[in-house]
């Protein structure tokens, strides 16, 4: 899930327009000398000035979640249109070695600002962990994977905020674990406000799933939610291998390529900014209050192992992001 991924999948995919390093790009996008693009993803300054344009071609709302110091550092960014009200929140690159679905989204930003014409709130957050994703880390503050090793900590990280598992009397976590954590997860409490989470889709690689890939399904309507049928029939059309049953390496029940209970059959609790969107109640100043409670949130996990081919994974991530009239128009039960 959102532990880990490189590639190595060999897909059929249809005509989805991928992004290369080379590609024309805006004049501050030529800077990125030191950014990481040994496996074709575009250059930190390159991705950004695609995303910008959300902003300076089509009106929407730039904000800036969290700074690196240094007038030149990196800036874990969001794009929201100017209309509010129950939204679509789009998320990735929550890890910096999962670069594909950054970059499926910068592919298709039309089929986000044309929902967006259609009078659709929308919420993007499409590069969650720009430092990481400069240099191919998967954790902000490190560049060593496993985080029991190197003390890395996800910005998607939400333990601080969520129930614990056991009473759901206190938080889950004492402290939040790092500054762009804090950042992050106070905006996504924020802006829920105006743009409550009808839909969200966070999109992720998994570089240690050989077998296939899968997607988890959270929210109010976890189990037999079309949205996460259709993801899996979009990848699938991909070519993407999936895995229809059995456990993934933590113990979930894999059913028809969607996990949607844990390892002891309960709803999926990782203390994620998934969670997090999906929460009924969250705990704010020590204090339990309404949560995001998110009708449906789906993440992608595409295979992602040593091998498999960036614009392949590119295009099947594509696939989803080309698709999200379908599925928003699938998610519209009242709430």
């Amino acid at each position: 899930m959102r532990f880990a991924i490189t590639l190595a999948v060999a897909l059929c995919v249809g005509t989805v327009p991928v992004l290369r390093a080379d590609d024309a790009v805006a004049p501050q996008a030529a800077a990125a000398t030191t950014d990481y693009t040994a496996d074709g993803r575009l250059p930190l300054p390159a991705i950004m000035g695609r995303f910008d344009s959300l902003a300076t071609a089509h009106g929407w709302q730039e904000e800036t979640i969290y700074a690196y110091p240094g007038t030149t550092g990196p800036a874990i960014k969001s794009w929201r249109t100017p209309h509010r009200g129950d939204a679509l929140w789009i998320l990735s690159g929550i890890h910096g070695e999962e670069p594909a679905g950054p970059n499926a989204i910068a592919a298709n930003l039309a089929s986000l600002t044309e929902l967006a014409d259609a009078g659709v709130p929308i919420v993007a957050i499409p590069l969650a962990n720009p430092k990481a994703y400069r240099h191919n880390w998967r954790y902000p503050n490190t560049p060593e994977r496993d985080w029991k090793k190197g003390g890395g900590y996800s910005v998607g990280d939400a333990e601080y905020l969520l129930p614990d598992l056991e009473s759901g009397t206190q938080p889950r976590a004492t402290a939040v674990s790092g500054p762009e954590t804090s950042a992050l997860t106070q905006f996504v409490l924020r802006l829920a406000q105006q743009y409550p989470p009808r839909m969200v889709l966070d999109l992720h690689e998994d570089e240690l799933s050989t077998e296939g890939g899968y997607i988890y399904s959270q929210g109010t309507q976890p189990e037999d939610n079309p949205v996460g049928a259709e993801i899996v029939r979009l990848l699938q059309a991909a070519g993407i291998p999936l895995r229809q049953s059995g456990q993934t390496r933590f113990g979930e029940t894999i059913v028809a390529g969607v996990i949607s209970r844990d390892d002891k059959g309960r709803p999926i609790r990782d203390g994620s900014i998934d969670e997090l969107l999906a929460a009924a109640e969250v705990f704010v100043d020590g204090r339990k209050v309404r949560g995001p409670a998110a009708h449906t949130v789906i993440v992608v996990e595409t295979p992602a192992f040593e091998g498999s081919k960036f614009d392949l994974r590119v295009a099947a991530q594509g696939a989803v992001v080309q698709h999200v009239r379908e599925l928003w128009q699938l998610n519209r039960e009242p709430r």
